[in-house]
């Protein structure tokens, strides 16, 4: 029988890392792994580390003030789809007893 191998860990520089983030930015992370020569999650491992859970594409930063507009308009929009569920639930019981024959 043959043995195999140990295979060894291999380990990258911070240069490395980046560039291989910069290419997949530019062909996508499972072509620049294969092109690397690297498994695709090694790749997306690295962006969260270097580039946080959230991507840093947002270029402006959001105010107070915008935040309140966007909670008053979310209120606004709960507020409709309540009412619109409560003239749901109403109907549905009106249907039932006219289904039932008014027998109750």
């Amino acid at each position: 029988m043959e043995k195999k191998a140990k295979s060894q860990k291999r380990s990258f520089n911070k240069e490395f890392k980046l560039e291989a983030i910069e290419l997949a930015k530019k062909i996508g992370n499972s072509q620049a792994a294969r092109e690397l020569d690297l498994h695709e999650s090694s790749i997306r491992t690295w962006k969260r580390k270097f580039e946080g859970p959230f991507p840093k594409n947002i270029k402006e930063k959001v105010t107070y003030s915008d935040l309140e507009k966007e909670v008053k308009k979310l209120k606004k929009e709960l507020n409709y789809l309540n009412e619109i569920n409560k003239i749901l639930k109403k109907s549905h019981g009106i249907l039932s007893q006219d289904h039932m024959g008014g027998m109750k």
